[in-house]
């Protein structure tokens, strides 16, 4: 009973030791004297050494049109008071106390590159945390607008590096001075964004006559799938369908207006892309360049499809040009290459009846070639129609690889 009764004793009196009139006391006999336009250094020769470190919470996103990246987090800002000190052991065990940020002195560190004005970090609200050293804590949190400079060449599997940087405004370096980063960008809160992902963050301090400083660079990249599935996977579909016009024949009619749709669609993708790029010359993307080409390659199409249309209404009674003679010598043999070509059979155990129904079909083609009369105009547009239809082919083909190897690389 008599040990029960001492632990009582013993914590009862731990508790009374810290009664709120003896925290009241302590803060009121701290702040009597303590001038919070004064430095808080005991020779005033000497700075006022600031460690500062960042607390990334999360990218709430990256304005590409305005080139600003919006950031949430807090930053830990440490400094000695040596007006705030007190010893614990003569003040009942009393190590550690919150004051008002606006109660005592604080650097007046702002946002060096801010989207907006300037603005003092933390609030009225905000509260500091002093040890009976002079170490003083100030955790500022705020949703963070700067500038960033975007390049979206290679969107949208772009990397971007973006500096968030905080300057002491009023004191020289003299005075206030950041002398180490202990912690750099700490990523032990984040919260993940599902739009960039960051590869690598760090933090550098620079000092000059005027200022000291700390900039704190977050390398991030794009996460390309949204863009791939909802941009790139359409507008590669899209180029097809304008190579496809060239199946279609003249006489159906819609040959004209599924050129002029595909076309106008490419120009509706052209603008979805170019409301979500920055509005800059010095770096035009990579796939706005691809798209501009295809939407080139749309307007040749429309203007063969016109040429086709206009051809093959012309009267029989016209002559061909030597041209298009060319063209269709060149399109039969493409078309019948493998028909006048002797099959395996023939060549394996070949007969006269065969060797001589294949010679014949040859003789009679060249002869049909050979006579302009024979071709007419429905000809000419069915072999612009073959050979377009490669040439284009390939020509997607070398622009779809062309962007690939660009922005993936």
């Amino acid at each position: 009973m008599a040990f029960s009764l001492y632990l009582v004793l013993a914590v009862c009196g731990l508790v009374s030791a810290q009664t709120p009139h003896q925290v009241k006391a302590l803060v009121n006999n701290l702040l009597s004297d303590y001038d919070k336009r004064v430095r808080p250094v005991a020779d005033q020769s000497l700075p006022v050494i600031l460690d500062v470190s960042f607390n990334l919470i999360s990218i709430i996103g990256v304005d590409e049109v305005n080139e600003k990246l919006e950031t949430s987090g807090f930053l830990t800002i440490q400094w000695d008071d040596a007006i705030l000190t007190w010893d614990s052991a003569t003040n009942n065990d009393i190590s550690k106390i919150f004051l008002p940020q606006n109660d005592i002195w604080k650097p007046d560190l702002v946002l060096g590159n801010g989207f907006k004005k300037f603005e003092e970090l933390g609030g009225y609200f905000y509260y500091v945390d002093i040890l009976s050293d002079g170490n003083v804590f100030w955790k500022p949190f705020q949703v963070f607008q700067t500038l960033c400079a975007v390049d979206t060449k290679y969107f949208p599997y772009d990397k971007q590096v973006c500096d968030i940087v905080f300057v002491v405004w009023s004191y020289t370096v003299q005075d206030v001075e950041i002398f180490k980063s202990a912690e750099g960008i700490d990523l032990s809160n984040y919260k993940e964004s599902g739009v960039w992902e960051i590869t690598y963050t760090e933090a550098k301090v620079s000092k000059s006559s005027a200022e000291s400083k700390v900039t704190f660079s977050v390398h991030i990249k794009r996460k390309p799938l949204y863009y791939v599935l909802n941009i790139i996977a359409p507008i590669l579909f899209l180029g097809l369908l304008t190579i496809l016009v060239f199946v279609l024949p003249v006489d159906a009619g819609e040959k004209m207006s599924y050129a002029m749709t595909v076309f106008l669609s490419f120009a509706v993708f052209l603008t979805i892309i170019s409301a979500q790029l920055p509005v800059s010359s010095d770096s035009t993307p990579v796939l706005t360049i691809y798209i501009l080409l295809q939407m080139t390659m749309g307007v040749m199409v429309l203007v063969i499809t016109a040429f086709q249309i206009r051809l093959h209404h012309r009267d029989e009674t016209v002559p061909l040009s030597k041209v298009f003679e060319i063209m269709v010598k060149v399109d039969k043999c493409l078309r019948c290459s493998k028909s006048c070509r002797p099959s395996k059979n023939l060549m394996i155990s070949p007969t006269p009846e065969k060797d001589d129904r294949a010679n014949n079909y040859q003789e009679t083609l060249e002869e049909e070639i050979k006579k302009g009369h024979t071709v007419e105009w429905k000809d000419v547009t069915s072999a612009i129609d073959l050979l377009a239809f490669w040439i284009f082919l390939i020509l997607y083909i070398v622009l779809t690889a062309y962007l690939f190897l660009s922005i993936a690389t």
